[in-house]
């Protein structure tokens, strides 16, 4: 039942409005009837991602409970900033977009304090964690996440889930942290990901992740770093030999409402909005969770050998890392470590 309600979702996904054109546009036609407001919505995946159940759950709760005052059109693979992420947030918070879909990982490059969600291990017992800190209604990490969207201008709508980044290479399984040693893995251009891969040995690589795929299969790179389904939609396993999972790294994806927008809006359209970020979010962190283990059976199926790193194995490599929690200590400060369960002795 679970698996059929997943497909239809997907199904959904695919057949509401992903849109390579449009705009924002308001005002009244002749006839002095007041024009639906068009929201641009940026998504940095395509519409194969499970990402887009967010966005297109999104826009079917919008325009159905605004009564097609609001519209709002979806562009996906990051066309609004011509592949650059980065650039995609300055958007958001510059008003260009109205409606945003990034990750906490990318909006970290605007949004420094938010980098502290991508520390190593922060979430111990994997979702468990995840749900304490992120999803259970007040938790910590939402406010302090939306807290920290709000300083730079936007209002956060609705938090989904990227999930836990895993490993893939053409070298070797990784069982242990010796067997990181100068791996050539490409990691997105976050410095703290960058000390992470050099502290356990490896050779971490910036580049865009649409030359990733070619990279791989050229052998310029060994391996990469990312979530279950972006790896599936990029279709990495077609060109990697290994996957180890090992729940380093975990990546919210945030739902958000430029200033510019916001401010705008009726107290009722606001509660519209918030109600239906929620919903949407919701339904795609559901989704996201059942696509997990759908996912690792197919790697397998194409020949990717999966392994799981044992807990001594996480244990051995936590200590590695270590050192960088008091590196970043400074620059995040303890409030921003304990919003997500860390306390430093």
């Amino acid at each position: 039942m679970k698996k059929k309600l997943l497909a239809g979702i997907m199904c959904a996904v695919m057949a509401l409005g992903v849109a390579g054109c449009g705009g924002s546009d308001s005002g009244s036609d002749e006839g002095g009837s007041t024009k639906a407001v068009n929201l641009k919505m940026a998504v940095t995946p395509s519409e194969t991602s499970v990402w887009m159940v967010a966005a297109t759950e999104f826009k079917k709760l919008i325009e159905e409970r605004t009564e097609g005052r609001y519209t709002v059109t979806i562009y996906g693979n990051e066309q609004l900033a011509a592949g650059d992420q980065t650039k995609g947030v300055e958007m958001l918070f510059n008003g260009t977009t109205d409606v945003d879909l990034h990750s906490s990982m990318i909006i970290s490059n605007v949004v420094p304090e938010l980098s502290v969600i991508s520390m190593p291990w922060i979430f111990p017992n994997g979702y468990d964690s995840v749900d304490e800190y992120i999803f259970n209604e007040g938790s910590t990490g939402s406010d302090f996440i939306k807290k920290a969207m709000e300083a730079k201008g936007a209002h956060v709508v609705g938090i989904g889930e990227n999930g836990f980044r895993q490993i893939t290479n053409n070298k070797r399984p990784i069982t242990s942290a010796a067997d990181m040693s100068m791996l050539k893995v490409r990691v997105p251009a976050i410095s703290l990901l960058v000390d992470v891969y050099k502290t356990l040995g490896a050779d971490p690589t910036q580049m865009p992740f649409g030359e990733v795929f070619t990279a791989l299969q050229q052998g310029a790179i060994d391996g990469q770093e990312n979530p279950y389904d972006t790896i599936r939609s990029a279709k990495i396993q077609e060109v990697q030999k290994y996957m180890t999972i090992w729940n380093y790294c975990y990546d919210p994806i945030i739902l958000s409402v430029s200033g510019n927008i916001w401010n705008k809006l009726s107290d009722e359209d606001k509660a519209i909005f918030d109600q239906a970020g929620k919903e949407a979010c919701a339904t795609q962190v559901a989704a996201s969770r059942d696509l997990d283990a759908s996912i690792i059976e197919e790697f397998k199926s194409v020949g990717v050998e999966v392994n799981e790193l044992s807990p001594e194995a996480i244990e051995e490599m936590k200590g590695v890392v270590a050192p960088i929690y008091e590196d970043y200590r400074t620059d995040f400060g303890d409030e921003a470590f304990a919003a997500f369960g860390y306390t430093f002795e």
